[in-house]
């Protein structure tokens, strides 16, 4: 049991940093425009279609992505598990806070503009930079960390079967942001890939941190 525990918490570093150094790649390529072809292929597209009711939806969908609920969501839950007595609720406050400071760190890093038409001023005025979508990286952080504490509910012997259907909802709701930015010009699709490998980088590595936390060598 030790040894499979020690894999468990190993593999969750190793995706952690895998997820991180190819969002950072994927960084450089995008800044040497390696990736122009495919983003105004993609984002044309999405615009076409945006009109659409999966449009529609995602654009629902891409409210909840902003700021102010993120942060809101994530410490309402946060609130609830640490009322309810569950460890994990130490995790939602620290992935909550920590997964924007990282992903504006990036930004600041590549400082990559936004689409023609798509340039916003950061919370402190200054320009907001493209690359990654911080909006899909909290997708990924609050959808996984949901998925993550909802499988500690299921018996362990029915995870296997249950674990699916989370991770389709994951990747739907994921998928929804993604489309939802590209269709508001907001963003290119290497920004939304950019931000799914944060978050995925981001949400491993707090599930890395919690195991150690709780003497999981």
């Amino acid at each position: 049991m030790a040894g499979r525990q020690r894999l468990r918490v190993g593999g969750c570093g190793l995706v952690a940093a895998a997820a991180l150094l190819a969002c950072l790649g994927l960084g450089v390529l995008v800044a040497v425009d390696a990736t122009r072809g495919l983003d105004d292929g993609i984002s044309e597209a999405i615009l076409a279609s945006h009109t659409t009711t999966l449009g529609r939806v995602a654009a629902t969908w891409e409210t909840a992505g902003d700021l102010i609920p993120w942060i809101l969501i994530s410490w309402l839950v946060g609130l609830a598990l640490f009322v309810s007595g569950r460890r994990l609720a130490a995790v939602w406050f620290f992935a909550a806070i920590t997964a924007d400071v990282v992903a504006a760190l990036i930004k600041i890093a590549f400082a990559l503009p936004r689409p023609p038409g798509g340039d916003l001023l950061d919370l402190f005025g200054g320009p907001s930079y493209a690359y990654p979508s911080g909006h899909v990286a909290r997708t990924v952080v609050l959808l996984g960390l949901l998925a993550w504490v909802g499988l500690q509910e299921v018996p362990r012997l029915r995870r296997p079967f249950v674990a699916p259907s989370f991770a389709l909802l994951v990747v739907v709701g994921v998928a929804l942001m993604g489309i939802a930015r590209i269709g508001a010009g907001q963003h290119w699709p290497s920004d939304v890939l950019g931000g799914a490998l944060l978050g995925v980088a981001w949400l491993a590595f707090v599930m890395w941190l919690d195991r150690r936390v709780r003497g999981h060598p």
